[in-house]
This record gives structure tokens, sequence and C-alpha cells, in this order.
């Protein structure tokens, strides 16, 4: 069954008038009909059945029915990274909302790519791959920083790793099931890999631990997406 993403409070039985896109999706593509059935979700409210009650070409109208499933919050995991081409990003955004990430920070390296961030872009994403995944929750993306500014006022709550290329450091599995915290990040570097200074940095840094995510050379987004994985299985085991 379709299911829609609301920034609105939901309950019993009230009436609400979809957004344009929403209302183009239900209609024009979907090709829904009165009294067909969808669900919609909130980040405070979980899943509610509804009902369409009035549709025209450029307007959807809904009745919700009854709740169907709780708000369950997903639990906190940062991805910390730099842009890539949009494609890749595109897959980094959408997959590692499925994998449950809580928090998206953008970062800006040496190697970085250089376009401008769409945030309201990245943000249908997200929000496109909660509806598909069945979470409540949707990704928090945070401005973009320079890694610099970004390792000086480091979230305390969390415990940090950098994945590292090519480096003999404690393999992400057993870094995970030795943490004394369970709150994670994860620092992934660009598609040219972190530079030296950025290493030396990372490598120094007393928050921050480093470790191996293969003993192959991953891309970015391989990378980024191998280490949320991982944490998903070791959280869930």
């Amino acid at each position: 069954m379709i299911r829609l993403y609301l920034n609105t409070p939901l309950s019993e039985k009230i009436i609400i008038t979809l957004p344009t896109e929403q209302s183009h999706y239900l209609c024009h593509v979907l090709r829904k009909r009165v009294e067909d059935t969808i669900v919609v979700f909130n980040e405070q409210n979980g899943d509610w059945l509804a009902k369409i009650v009035e549709l025209t070409k450029k307007q959807v109208l809904i009745q919700l029915n009854h709740q169907t499933k709780v708000f369950k919050a997903s639990h906190p995991m940062w991805l910390a990274f730099a842009p890539l081409k949009q494609e890749a990003t595109n897959l980094v955004l959408e997959k590692s909302t499925e994998l449950g990430v809580t928090h998206i920070q953008p970062l800006w390296m040496e190697h970085s790519n250089s376009q401008r961030l769409n945030q309201d872009r990245w943000r249908k994403i997200v929000i496109e791959a909660s509806e598909q995944c069945e979470r409540h929750d949707i990704p928090i993306i945070l401005p973009s920083l320079k890694l610099t500014d970004f390792l000086n006022n480091l979230p305390s709550s969390v415990q940090w790793f950098a994945g590292l290329e090519r480096s003999n450091e404690t393999c992400i599995l057993k870094a995970l099931q030795t943490s004394t915290s369970k709150v994670w990040g994860f620092i992934i570097g660009p598609e040219g890999g972190f530079s030296a200074t950025e290493k030396q940095i990372l490598t120094k840094h007393p928050s921050i631990e480093v470790i191996s995510l293969s003993n192959r050379v991953l891309r970015a987004e391989t990378a980024a997406l191998t280490a949320l994985a991982i944490a998903q299985g070791t959280l869930e085991n």
C-alpha cells in the first residue's frame, strides 16, 4: 500500500488536503480513485490508514481512519561524509536512510567535489526513502561544514569512527563490538580519499577512533553504506 509522509498532526477522522505534489502523484501517476486507501505518517503520530474522499486534477482530500502503528524513533546514528557526484550522493542518501541513519552531516574536504548542495532535493530523497522503508522519523540533514570546523565541535554524545583506506587499523566490526557507547557516527572521505593532512588530523584527534572498513579500497559510497550496514547488524545482535 502506498505510504506518504505528512508534516502535519494526524488524528482520527480529520480531513487533510494533500500537498500539490502528492496529489499529482496519487491522481496522475498511481491513478487512485475516491474510496481508495493509503497510509500516511509523521514523526509524532506514527502510521495512519486514510481514505481518499475527494479527488480532482489538482487536489486530493483524505480522511484519516485509525492508527496502524505507533511512532517509533530510530536509534541515533550519524553519517558525516563528503558529497559525491550527484548519482552517488543520491544513493548514499537513499540507502543510509534505509539503514537507519538519523543525522547526515555534509563535509567539505580537500578532495571534495565542488558542486553546490541542494538541501531541498536531499530532503526529498530521504523522505521518499523513509516512506519506502516504513520508518517514522526523517533523517536530519545538517548544514555543510568544513572538516576542520566539524572536528572542532564534534557532538559529544556520539562515539566517532573514521574509515581510512589502506590502513592496518582495527576492523569496524571489532571496534563496534568493543565500543562502550551505542551511539555511533562515521566519518567517510571523498572520492579522492582523505588528504595526508586530513589523515593526520583524524588519527591524532582524541575523540575519533580510526578504523578499517575492508582490506580492499572501497568507493566512497560503498564505504559509507558498509559502515552503516555493519553498525545496524551489530546493534540488532
